[in-house]
Parts: structure tokens; C-alpha cells; sequence
């Protein structure tokens, strides 16, 4: 706990500060109506025209600039899509503020190909290293049900059926909520995620190379930025989801906000239920000729609960105190049927057939609170985080194995798990201006333990259960780390820069107590980064950038543990795994509404699993390791088209490649491995204000070192309509309708391990959701903290 004060150094940190200028003012189209969000603003000194100060107006069109010194200057305004606008400007005193109102800036046609592009907000436009996803009132996302339905039409995002999620076929991104991570478990995140609906939103920014002042673990970053809305009073939103296949599953869910004049209150209350179904399937060519087929079925049974408490108190105009506290209880119960069905090689011989059923009761209670102070001095800011987080598992089985060609009981055990986390954290930011640009720098301390105790039950031949030593687990990991960072950023006339660096310093201790091993680190990473903006024109923009980031073993990756998937295919976790480290450079190109990015990088110390066959038990299973090294490169393309008034695309096209040094029974695999992904949106308005969307999306043949990954595709479509002034909002969806979204693989090298499995999620379903909006308030929830550690403690 001694790293616990080098964290609060920023705490005491105050710089010497004056009397200050501001200029606020907001953006509107040429309608009078609508504010326009993400406009560059600059104010140009005059008469040599030089960036003196910058901003970006907000989601409702509005901004401010702040420090202004006293002189002649030249507000520009420039946005994708719009004609630039000038405004000259003069302030006399150290104490004046200006405010310019209704600023109207004209909107640009232009034409594509022959195919008119006239969107006054763009689908998608990029500012800066951001790609910016304009959800307010565009029709693209009319028919979303939630916010992944938002998220799959990213460039090169990827959402698999489980609610994880791939940027350029290789990065997890982390979620943020208004500029801050989130504070909740996958299943929580996800069941949050459902809950949102477009008309929640006002954009989400897509961040693919991070920058310093983000932790190290961040590899991409999604920034869902929520509605703003200033009107005091209370505000009210229920959403109601049916999904329907062969299964039935609901979520739930209510928001409240109350805003008086200084504070703010909200609360969330969720609830889903239902089942879902999971198959897998496996076909394996034994090392002894016989061909062994495995069958899973799980039916898994929801009924979690989830509430959040919170406020904002707006102790001056300069200082904020926000608190939040939440509580998520995952209870489900989960029916497993696998089958193990072994031929000889004529597939015609029956050798053996095992049959297991595994009954468990998985639950989960998360428990937070998060705290976060904010105060602005002059264009100086200061901000501490606070979390304390506890997340407890449990889980008892009853797994019973029978051989059915004998009609005997071949094995029966029971487990019973107990897993306990605990993370504390505190950060402190500082940031203002410096010289001619502005600055940042941070510290923040995370420590965690997490205890995990499985135990073995064994029915003997006495008929009594005695402890499986064989099985029966006992791990304890404790992890501390520091970090420190500076930025600054920089603009001189067209060119915008930022330079970074990062240092995170990690301490662990992985205890595996019942193999009497204990596994110690210490390490010091350094993690700079670089960004380049070169502004070309309104409707032309290049940006490089260079990053370094690192990717911490997650808990389960380092626990010792067996987790069976069938009583002959188990995987392993390995407590001597190292963290990888990635460098990657990126360019990104903007032309009006066509936006570009190509990435290229090497990712050392690979965290990966490989399967070790034993050809006398039969025994496959996943052991984790560390590979040498990935190389990748990536090119994702987005172009959105209007053909008429009602019929609007969106498209997107992403080329990948990677290459993986896999050491592997004594020879290295350097497969160059290629693939490309597309999907395309088609918008079509319908008269009486009906919405119809039609989606699209196709994965080709791909995979990595030791596995081969067949094609993958999907269809879905969707219908919205909104009644009583928009106050009540239906929407009918139709997922994967051609029931074509499968995951296969296959084993590249036969002579070791002759192995196809497939896993099939049920994604065919069909969805009703209700959304009805009441109260006098709009007013948005602000969202709390997350960090990396409860990503990687699956929280």
C-alpha cells in the first residue's frame, strides 16, 4: 500500500491562476432548428491567422473557450458537411464574457458517383483520431433496438453472439459512458447496453488507438455519449424486450432522473429472464483410427436483478461531487447435455458411448460505489476518481457420467465453487493550458486480490462421495499496480499534435496453494504515444498516429483450474503467463462522407491456448501460453450513400491480415493469414413514418496459426414506428432470419489432431420492444468509473 501515495500527488497540486475570458456560443443549421454537433472552433489571432484556441461544440451544438487573453482574434468555424463561417472578435478586459447565439452555418450537397450524398449529419464522420457515429435524429438507427444494433454498422467491429466484441478482427474494446468507463460486470455491461435505445444517444465515438492518458489496457475505446438536456424536473423511461425462437428471454428495464438547480438523482432499475441456447458440436479423428463425435446442449436460465443509486451535486460553478452505488445479482441456473460418440473409422462399429449431464446453479453478486470529484480553476482542472468493488462468485454442480453401451454410471462428481474479488482504485487527473497548448498528466493506483477455492466431489466404489485431489483447486492472486502519465497537445495553423507517454508499474503474486506454487512479477511497461492531425480542408483530413499499449492475463487466464466442456475436452489456465504488448500505427483518412483507416503493428508475447492430444485417454485439452509474436494490418472503409429521399446506405468494408509465429510439437508456424468482412445497411422510409432497415453482414474463411475459420453470415430486419408525439416507440426485429450464423473451426494440421467443432448460439430470433418516455425532464445520467481490473476479473 505504499504505492497509495505516489496516486494522490495530483491531489496537492494547484497552478498559479488570473482573471479569465470566456466566449460561449452555440451552432445551428440552416433550418434555425437543430444545433450542430462536433464543429471545430477556432479562434484565430489576427492579422497572421494563427490557431491561438480550439474546441468542439457539444451534442446540442454548444461551446465555450475559456483563458481567453485580451486582443483581436477570428472565430472560424468549419464541420463536415458545412460551409465554414468567420466571425471577427475583440475583447478589452480580463474579466469579459461573450456569448454568441444561433450561429447558422449553411449546409453542402455534394454528388458521388452520380448518386446524391445530401445527409446534413453524416452517419459517421471522423474528428481528429476519432470516428464519430451522429446518432440524434438520423435514420440510420431508427430502427435499433438497442445500442448493439448501433454498434455492428462500425467499420470492422465485430459482435459475436455471446455480446463480446472485436474491433479490426483483434482488439476488445472497453465501453465508456460519456467520456468514463463503465463500473459493471459483461453481464451487467450487456444487459445495460440492451437497455439503451437510439433515442438515449446522442453519438458514440470510436477511439481505435488510444492515446497515454488512457490506462494501458485500453487497446480501443467506445464512447457512448448520452443526450444532454438542462431542463429542471423529473424524467421517466421504461423499456420493455420480448426475444422469441426456441427460447423465450426478456430485459426489462426503468430509469428515473430528477434535477433540481445544484443536483441531480437517478436511479435504474433492470431485470431479465428467460432461457438461451448454446450447442456445440466436435468431430475428432482419434490417433487410433476411431472417429469420436461430441454433442453439447446448455440451456441456461436467467433471472438477474440488477439497481443503480446516484447523484451529481454541483457544489459551485466550478466544482462537482458525483457518487454512485450499484448492486447486480446474477442467478441463473444452466442444464448441460453432452454426448461423446466414438465409431472406428468406418463410422459404422460402435465403440463407446458416454452420456453427461451437468446441472449448476452459477450466481454472482457485484457490489460498488464509485466517488468522483471535479474542480475547474481558470483553464485549469483537477479530477479524482475513487471505486471500491467486490464481486463474488458461486457455483455448485452436479455432473453425472454414464456409459450407455454398458447402461453403467461411469462417474459422478459434484463441485463447488467459491470466487472472491476485491479491487480498490483511486486516480487523479490534472489538466489546463500550457504555453501554446495544453497539457496532462495523471496518476492512479489499482490493487486487487481475488481468492478462488474449487473443490472435487468423487463417488467411490463404497457409494460415498470422497474429495477428488486430482481436480480440488485452491489460487490466490494479488496484483498492485501504479501508473503515471503526461500529454500535450499542440496546434499550429493546419497541423494538430499530441505526444504522450505512459509508465505502469506491475507488482503480482500468483499462489497456486494446492500445487505448492507460487509465481511472482515485477515490471515495468512503457507505453508512449503520438498523434497527427493534418487538416486539409473542410471536407479533407489525415491523421497518423503511433501507440503502445499492453494486455494483462485475465484472472481465469491465470488460474489453474480445470473447466471442463465435456469430460474429455477441458482447458487450463497457467499462472506463469507474461502480458503481451502491442505497437501500432495507424493512417486514417476523411473525404466529405468516406472515411478510411489502415493500421499496422506487432504484438509481442501473444496470450493464446493450443491443444495437447493424449492418444491413450482421448484427452484433449487448452493449455495457455505465451507466443512469440502477431503481426497485423487492417483496412476498414465506411461509406454511407443516399440513392433517394427514402432509401439511405450505409456500408462498410474491412481487409485484414496477420501472421503468428506458433512453436508447436517441435515446428514453427508462420502462416500468413488474409480475410475481409462486409456489411451494408439499407434505410428505407415508409409512409405513415414507418422505418424499415435491412442488414447485412459476411465474414469470410480466416483464422489464425493452428485453427482454420469457415464463412459466416447473417441477414436481419427491422421495422420502427413512434406514437403519441413520439412519446411511445415499437419496433419489430428479425435476427439472422436464414438461421446462418455459425462459428467453425478446423484443426490446420490433421497428422497431430484431426478436429472440426462448431458452436451455434441461436442468434435467429425475433424481438418486440416498447419504449415509453414520460415526465417533464430529459435530463442525462452521468456514468461512473470502470477500470481495467474489473474487465480482466470478468466484472
Amino acid at each position: 500500500m505504499k504505492r497509495i501515495p505516489c496516486a494522490l500527488l495530483f491531489l496537492f497540486i494547484f497552478l498559479g491562476l488570473k482573471g479569465q475570458v470566456r466566449l460561449t456560443g452555440k451552432t445551428i443549421d440552416d433550418t434555425g432548428k437543430a444545433g450542430i454537433a462536433f464543429v471545430t472552433v477556432h479562434l484565430l489571432t489576427t492579422p497572421d491567422s494563427l490557431a491561438a484556441y480550439e474546441t468542439i461544440t457539444d451534442t446540442s451544438g454548444s461551446f465555450t473557450l475559456a483563458g481567453i487573453k485580451p486582443g483581436n482574434y477570428l472565430l472560424h468555424l468549419s464541420a463536415i458537411g458545412y460551409h465554414a463561417k468567420y466571425w471577427p472578435l475583440s475583447f478589452t478586459s480580463h474579466t469579459e464574457i461573450k456569448s454568441l447565439d444561433n450561429i447558422m452555418l449553411v449546409a453542402e450537397h455534394g454528388v458521388l458517383n452520380a448518386v446524391t450524398v445530401s445527409s446534413r449529419k453524416p452517419p459517421m464522420q471522423r474528428v481528429g483520431d476519432k470516428l464519430v457515429l451522429n446518432v440524434t435524429g438520423n435514420v440510420f438507427y431508427k430502427t435499433a433496438v438497442n445500442t448493439f444494433d448501433i454498434l455492428k454498422k462500425i467499420p470492422g467491429l465485430q459482435i459475436n453472439a455471446d455480446g463480446t466484441m472485436l474491433l479490426s478482427g483483434r482488439n476488445t474494446p472497453t465501453i465508456f459512458i460519456d467520456g468514463k468507463p463503465t463500473p459493471m460486470s459483461e453481464q451487467e455491461l450487456q444487459n445495460y447496453l440492451a437497455a439503451l435505445t437510439p433515442d438515449m444517444i446522442a453519438s458514440i465515438e470510436v477511439i481505435a488507438n488510444p492515446s497515454s492518458r488512457y490506462d494501458g489496457e485500453y487497446k480501443a475505446i467506445i464512447d457512448i455519449k448520452l443526450k444532454r438536456d438542462k431542463a429542471l424536473g423529473w424524467n421517466g423511461t421504461v423499456t420493455a424486450n420480448v426475444q422469441q425462437n426456441e427460447y423465450t428471454y426478456t430485459e426489462d428495464n426503468l430509469l428515473l432522473t430528477y434535477k433540481a438547480k445544484k443536483v441531480a438523482y437517478t436511479a435504474r432499475l433492470g431485470y431479465t429472464g428467460g432461457s438461451k441456447i448454446y450447442r456445440y458440436n466436435a468431430l475428432q479423428h482419434l490417433a487410433n483410427t476411431n472417429i469420436m463425435a461430441t454433442s453439447t446442449e446448455t440451456e441456461t436460465k436467467y433471472n438477474n436483478l440488477n439497481y443503480q443509486l446516484g447523484f451529481d451535486y454541483n457544489i459551485t460553478p466550478s466544482q462537482r461531487l458525483g457518487v454512485w452505488l450499484r448492486a447486480f445479482f446474477n442467478n441463473r441456473e444452466t442444464s448441460s447435455h453432452n454426448t461423446l460418440h466414438t465409431t472406428d473409422s468406418s463410422s459404422k462399429v460402435l465403440v463407446s458411448d458416454i452420456d453427461t449431464k451437468n446441472m449448476a446453479a452459477p450466481e454472482q453478486e457485484n457490489y460498488a460505489a464509485n466517488i468522483d470529484y471535479s474542480v475547474t480553476l481558470g483553464t485549469q482542472q483537477l479530477q479524482v476518481l475513487g471505486l471500491l468493488s467486490k464481486i463474488s462468485n458461486r457455483q455448485n454442480e452436479d455432473i453425472q457420467t454414464k456409459d450407455r453401451y454398458a447402461a453403467a454410471l461411469s462417474d459422478y462428481w459434484k463441485t463447488d465453487l467459491k470466487n472472491d474479488i476485491l479491487i480498490r482504485m483511486v486516480q487523479a487527473d490534472l489538466s489546463g493550458e500550457l504555453g501554446k497548448g495544453k497539457y496532462g498528466v495523471g496518476a492512479k493506483f489499482v490493487y486487487t486480490t481475488t481468492k478462488n477455492d474449487l473443490h472435487y466431489d468423487t463417488l467411490n466404489l463404497h457409494n460415498e462421495f470422497v474429495t477428488d485431489s486430482g481436480r480440488t483447486n485452491n489460487f490466490r492472486y494479488e496484483e498492485y499496480i501504479t501508473a503515471l502519465y503526461a500529454t500535450y497537445d499542440l496546434k499550429y495553423e493546419k497541423l494538430a499534435y499530441s505526444f504522450g507517454l505512459r509508465a505502469e508499474h506491475t507488482h503480482s503474486i500468483a499462489n497456486a496453494i494446492t500445487q505448492n506454487d507460487i509465481t511472482k512479477r515485477d515490471y515495468l511497461t512503457w507505453l508512449p504515444n503520438v498523434n497527427v492531425t493534418y487538416t486539409i480542408d473542410n471536407n479533407n483530413q489525415l491523421n497518423f498516429s503511433f501507440t503502445r499499449r499492453i494486455t494483462r492475463p485475465t484472472f481465469s487466464q491465470l488460474n489453474p483450474f480445470r473447466f471442463y466442456n465435456s469430460p474429455l475436452n477441458y482447458w487450463v489456465g497457467n499462472p506463469t503467463l507474461l502480458p503481451s504488448k502491442t505497437s501500432t500505427f495507424s493512417i486514417a483518412y476523411t473525404y466529405k462522407t468516406l472515411n478510411a483507416s489502415l493500421s499496422i503493428g506487432r504484438e509481442n508475447d501473444v496470450l493464446a491456448r493450443y491443444p495437447e492430444y493424449d492418444s491413450a485417454t482421448n484427452i484433449l485439452e487448452y493449455l495457455g501460453r505465451n507466443l512469440p509474436y502477431n503481426d497485423f494490418a487492417g483496412l476498414d472503409i465506411n461509406l454511407p450513400v443516399t440513392i433517394t429521399k427514402w432509401w439511405k446506405t450505409t456500408n462498410n468494408v474491412g481487409l485484414y491480415y496477420k501472421k503468428e509465429q506458433t512453436p508447436y510439437h517441435k515446428v514453427t508456424y508462420e502462416i500468413p493469414i488474409t480475410s475481409f468482412s462486409f456489411n451494408t445497411s439499407h434505410i428505407f422510409s415508409l409512409p405513415k413514418g414507418f422505418t424499415f432497415d435491412l442488414y447485412y453482414y459476411y465474414a469470410s474463411r480466416g483464422g489464425n496459426g493452428l485453427y482454420i475459420s469457415k464463412s459466416m453470415s447473417n441477414l436481419d430486419a427491422g421495422l420502427q414506428k413512434s406514437w403519441f408525439a413520439g412519446k411511445l416507440n415499437t419496433k419489430l426485429n428479425v435476427y439472422d432470419i436464414f438461421n446462418t450464423y455459425r462459428v467453425y473451426f478446423i484443426f490446420r494440421e490433421k497428422s497431430i489432431i484431426n478436429n472440426e467443432l462448431q458452436h451455434w448460439f441461436g442468434q435467429r430470433r425475433i424481438t418486440l420492444t416498447l419504449t415509453y418516455n414520460f415526465g417533464s425532464s430529459t435530463h442525462k445520467a452521468r456514468q461512473n468509473k470502470r477500470n481495467e481490473e474489473e474487465g480482466r476479473a470478468g466484472f
